[in-house]
């Protein structure tokens, strides 16, 4: 999942800083309980797809802005584009996972090829890669821990000590997520697409090679497509299948006990779901594009404390849309020991006189509180 790794050893917090600032220094107007923007408006990023914390001082955020890809970085204060050297050029960096500040890995996508960066603390450097760019889902997932790095897409990566070892995957698998718990403990999930008439795969890593684990329970349809990791004994994987007539979206959430997996997708319902992270006490917070009936423009995120759903809204951008679709999320992680979270996305702002619609880079941070409405059973 890019880098959870904070969740492990960070004891959950129950406050979050009253002010944070976005880009450009001011301060952030938009807010929600238990969320505040720490990035909107006219800023270098228009949409951000993976985050990545070191601490609470230290992130990066990835995405692209046009036909260009933008790596962003917060500093404790503000978010910036990041100005190391040696960054190629790509069209869209899609994901990003911190190790260490001397220690970051970005992958992205230039044209029909990939590629791969390394910040060691000074600069970026360009990393050789493996195997084919993955034309299906140019999306490929990385996930860094001390020591090894994780890769997905039509195969199953490993990096360590400059060599590349390749698991190869069944014919139409594709991987989607991977969350390491550490070099030699490993998750990955992904497809065998097409979704209808295909399944689910999860693989183990244990620090040799890749195991395919019993298929998770979600229901007919699901393109499960996130995975998050709190221990051997507490995997998570997620994703949404659609529903006939156009109906809002279905979401399937499946729990990983260390011997079964388990259906807790619950009362969890009409969202996109685009993204997952462990709360670091044995739930997860999810969100992505919200579609309740009648739908709303407004963000929205769900937490499941291990029993019981509750649904809870972002902070809206000040200058965002009111009219659905307009926000959406494709990442979260945890944002340093304090407990808080990053969710990083676009929303867009209302069509100008022309009918022309400007699409932002969207961040929130929150505490890592269980929210407070009143939950869903």
């Amino acid at each position: 999942m890019l880098a959870r790794h904070l969740l492990r050893t960070a004891a959950a917090s129950l406050t979050l800083a009253a002010t944070l600032l976005t880009a450009g220094g001011a301060q952030a107007t938009g807010t929600a309980p238990g969320w505040e923007v720490s990035l909107s408006g006219d800023s270098p990023a228009e949409s951000l797809m993976s985050v990545s914390s070191v601490d609470e001082d230290l992130a990066w955020a990835v995405g692209r802005k046009g036909p260009a890809g933008v790596i962003m970085r917060w500093d404790g204060e503000n978010w910036s584009e990041d100005t190391a050297p040696g960054l190629p050029d790509v069209w869209q960096w899609s994901a990003v996972s911190a190790v260490a500040a001397d220690d970051v890995w970005a992958y992205g996508t230039v044209k029909r090829d990939q590629a791969l960066v390394h910040y060691d603390g000074e600069r970026w450097t360009t990393v050789p890669t493996t195997g084919p760019a993955d034309d299906s889902w140019p999306e490929v997932p990385i996930d860094a821990v001390p020591g090894r790095l994780f890769k997905g897409g039509n195969a199953l990566y490993t990096y360590a000590d400059g060599v590349w070892q390749t698991f190869a995957l069944p014919h139409l698998v594709d991987i989607r997520d991977i969350d390491a718990l550490s070099a030699d403990d490993a998750y990955a999930t992904g497809m065998r697409y097409p979704v209808d008439g295909g399944h689910p795969v999860t693989y183990h890593w244990d620090g040799t090679t890749w195991t395919l684990m019993d298929q998770p329970p979600v229901p007919a349809g699901t393109d499960t497509a996130k995975i998050t990791a709190a221990a051997p004994d507490s995997v998570y994987v997620a994703g949404w299948a659609d529903t006939p007539d156009g109906g809002p979206p279905a979401p399937g959430v499946a729990h990983w006990n260390g011997t079964v997996w388990q259906d807790v997708t619950g009362s969890l319902a009409d969202l996109y779901l685009h993204a997952i992270s462990s709360d670091g006490r044995g739930g997860l917070w999810v969100t992505g594009n919200d579609k309740t009936d009648p739908v709303a423009a407004g963000p929205v995120f769900w937490h499941y404390d291990g029993t019981t759903w509750t649904k809870e809204a972002g902070a809206s951008a000040p200058d965002g849309d009111t009219r659905w679709p307009s926000y959406s999320f494709y990442d979260l992680a945890p944002a340093g020991p304090d407990g808080g979270f990053w969710a990083v996305g676009d929303y867009s702002m209302p069509m100008d006189t022309h009918g022309d619609q400007q699409i932002n880079g969207l961040i929130e941070r929150s505490a890592a509180v269980p929210p407070t409405p009143t939950a869903r059973h």
